[in-house]
């Protein structure tokens, strides 16, 4: 397999669609063979793999009233071209955890792409690059990279509009619309920045509408879903969050109160955008 047919495979991964929700089951799992594969793990049994994956979707997948499904992504994986299962699982019947666990079930790249791997090691990175850029926002990168053990750099490829951060920090007056924060330094900008209610990876608009001034603390904050806006335009903390130091100064104190809304109405976050954040980022359970 040449490296563009392997990328080509990774761009058009298979994530599941349920009601249009987020799906990053495969390209965490995928994140983790790689963390693994750079550890000299080249197979992975699913009875030790089900644990760090099923805490890689609570953390970064989308709000969960039950717990999340680890055993789909290990198996299914196969279809996109890239993964083998052994023993083979019929995919026309039910397999459970259980079933996974008892019968050894193991995983890992195909032989090809190990071979591809090994004749050119760079294609670690391109391949964690792409999943990234593809599949979460840039404050998700270093944690997760962190989380997954890979040490890499990561290029951003999506080209953005220049002007969405200019247009959105001039609607809200180049302060945080949480906590007020603003700070200058001759002509430039110092930690507010122009964050999207729906991520940029979800197709969100480079839009006023789709934007945030927030400061970098609410902008990391606000794409974990620890905080979240309502449609009255009102801060919510998630039941899940919890903190010490000047937590509860930057970040409990602000619950329920109101954003700072742009000068000009029009500038008004779309409560589509808002409706896609709270559904689809904010921790909004206490399941753990």
């Amino acid at each position: 397999m040449h490296k563009e047919e392997l990328l080509n495979k990774i761009n058009n991964i298979k994530v599941a669609k349920n009601n249009n929700r987020r799906a990053p089951n495969k390209p965490l799992l995928i994140l983790y063979a790689l963390g693994q594969l750079t550890k000299g793990k080249r197979i992975l049994s699913y009875k030790e793999t089900h644990d760090p994956l099923r805490k890689l979707l609570l953390e970064y997948g989308p709000p969960v009233k039950h717990d999340v499904t680890t055993e789909d992504p290990f198996v299914r994986l196969k279809n996109d071209g890239i993964w083998e299962v052994t023993p083979n699982i019929d995919h026309s019947k039910y397999f459970s955890r259980k079933t996974l666990i008892s019968q050894n079930v193991q995983g890992g790249f195909t032989k090809e792409i190990l071979l591809l791997f090994e004749q050119s090691p760079s294609t670690i990175n391109e391949i964690a690059e792409v999943i990234l850029n593809n599949h979460f926002p840039e404050t998700y990168h270093n944690e997760l990279l962190e989380r997954v053990g890979l040490n890499i750099s990561i290029r951003k490829y999506r080209k953005r509009d220049s002007e969405f951060r200019r247009k959105v920090l001039e609607a809200y007056d180049f302060s945080c619309v949480v906590c007020g924060f603003s700070a200058q330094i001759n002509d430039s900008i110092v930690g507010v920045e122009a964050t999207h209610i729906k991520w940029h990876q979800a197709f969100g608009p480079d839009t006023e509408t789709n934007g945030l001034a927030l400061c970098s603390l609410h902008h990391q904050l606000f794409d974990k879903g620890i905080i979240t806006i309502t449609n009255n335009y009102s801060v919510k903390v998630s039941p899940k969050a919890s903190g010490k130091g000047t937590f509860k100064l930057l970040v409990t104190d602000f619950h329920d109160k109101k954003i700072k809304t742009p000068a000009c109405s029009i500038y008004l976050p779309d409560i589509e955008f808002i409706n896609w954040h709270i559904r689809e980022v904010y921790k909004q359970y206490s399941f753990t």
